[in-house]
C-alpha cells in the first residue's frame, strides 16, 4: 500500500513497533472469557486456541459454541485491542501466550475475497495464518488520513459516502492488502505512515459498546451487593454492641 500523497522528505520514515500497534489499537476484536468473582480469565479450551475475532458475528457464534460445550461455565465476550492481539499473536516484543493463538478475520469477508491481498509468492508461507484482509483505495487518501477498512462493504460505503460511483472502484487486487503486509511496510520502509488510519467495522463499535453496557451493569449491581452488605454489617455490629453494654444490667425488681 502506498502512503499519504505530498510528503514532505522529513517525514518519509518507518513507524516504530509501538507506533505501528497504537495505530492498530483504534478496532477492537473478540475473545472468550471466563466470568468469576471480581475478574475474568480468558477461556481456552483443553488443548485449544486462543482466539481472537475480527468480526462480530462470528465472535457471536464461537461463544454460542463454546457455551453449548461448556454449559456449566459462565462466558463472555471481551472486547481487545488489535495491536495487543496482533503482538500475542505473532510473537512481538517477546509477548507470547502460554497457548497456540490465533487471529480470525472475517469469515464471510475471507470466503469472498481468500488471499486477493497476498503476493502468490507469499500465499504458502501465510497459509497456516489464514488471510488478514484489509481494503483501502488511493482515492480516498489525503495527507491527513489513509483509511483502512476490515470489509470490501465498508469500503464501498465510505467510496459511496465520498460522491463516487460503485462502478468506478478499483479492481479488488488494487485494494486489498493484508494486515502482516501492510504492518511489515510501515515497519521497514520510509515513508508518510502517519495518517494510516484503522477505521472499525459498525458492527465491532456495536458489539463493543454492548459489553462496555452489560460490564457496566454488572459492575453496579456488584456495587450495590457490596453496600447492602456494608449497612447489614453495620447493623449486626450496632446490634452487638447494644447486647454487650447492657449484658451486665441487673433485671428491674419485681413489684
Amino acid at each position: 500500500p502506498k502512503a499519504a500523497p505530498d510528503s514532505g522528505s522529513s517525514q518519509l520514515q518507518c513507524l516504530t513497533q509501538q507506533e505501528a500497534l497504537t495505530k492498530l489499537d483504534r478496532v477492537s476484536v473478540f475473545n472468550i472469557v471466563v466470568e468469576k468473582p471480581g475478574g475474568r480469565d480468558v477461556f481456552v479450551p483443553q488443548g485449544g486456541t486462543l482466539d481472537f475475532f475480527a468480526d462480530a458475528d462470528d465472535a457471536r457464534a464461537a461463544l454460542a459454541a463454546a457455551r453449548e460445550a461448556n454449559p456449566t461455565l459462565p462466558l463472555e465476550l471481551e472486547a481487545a485491542p488489535l495491536g495487543r492481539a496482533f503482538s500475542i499473536v505473532q510473537g512481538l516484543f517477546g509477548i507470547r501466550a502460554p497457548m497456540r493463538s490465533a487471529l480470525h478475520f472475517s469469515k464471510a469477508v475471507v470466503d469472498d475475497v481468500g488471499y486477493a491481498g497476498v503476493p502468490e509468492a507469499a500465499r504458502e508461507k501465510m497459509a497456516s495464518a489464514g488471510p488478514w484482509p484489509l481494503f483501502t483505495a488511493d482515492a480516498l487518501r489525503s495527507p491527513g488520513a489513509i483509511p483502512i477498512f476490515l470489509s470490501r462493504e465498508e469500503l464501498n460505503a465510505c467510496w459511496a459516502k465520498s460522491g463516487r460511483s460503485l462502478d468506478s472502484l478499483p479492481p479488488l487486487e488494487e485494494c486489498a492488502t493484508d494486515l502482516r503486509i501492510l504492518i511489515a511496510s510501515t515497519l521497514s520502509v520510509a515513508d508518510n505512515w502517519q495518517p494510516l488510519l484503522f477505521l472499525p467495522p459498525k458492527s465491532t463499535t456495536l458489539l463493543e459498546k454492548e459489553l462496555a453496557q452489560k460490564r457496566e451493569r454488572q459492575e453496579q449491581v456488584m456495587l450495590n451487593m457490596q453496600r447492602a452488605k456494608a449497612i447489614v454489617d453495620a447493623e449486626d455490629a450496632s446490634a452487638q454492641v447494644h447486647l454487650k453494654v447492657h449484658a451486665d444490667d441487673e433485671p428491674p425488681a419485681l413489684r
